[in-house]
């Protein structure tokens, strides 16, 4: 293998750097719609997953996740345990996950 150092653009640099900023503002967005279904009381399941899920991987993902629980819990009761488990195994894996890098 060649030992020259690896170079990359600087376009391709900014092309990367504005497209996590493009991914960051998409899961705000995501995030405040999902907040606006839970204060219009929507109960529609579908379109509630697909907010939750579009806006996990933002830096309060977990905690805008358990609101998401607690809204459930309230007024989506049969919908609740299920997600509280899904939840719960992804938050397990994501702490073995992070055990394993630690090593």
């Amino acid at each position: 293998m060649d030992d020259k150092k690896l170079e990359l653009s600087e376009d391709f640099i900014n092309s990367i750097r504005d497209l996590n900023a493009l991914c960051s503002q998409q899961e705000d967005s995501a995030v405040a719609m999902l907040y606006r279904l839970m204060f219009r009381h929507e109960r529609n399941i579908d379109i509630l997953d697909s907010y939750a899920l579009c806006g996990f991987g933002g830096e309060y993902a977990e905690e805008d996740y358990r609101n998401y629980l607690q809204y459930l819990k309230a007024v989506v009761p049969e919908e609740y345990e299920s997600h509280k488990n899904m939840f719960e195994e992804d938050l397990k894996m994501l702490q073995d996950e992070n055990i394993e890098e630690d090593e």
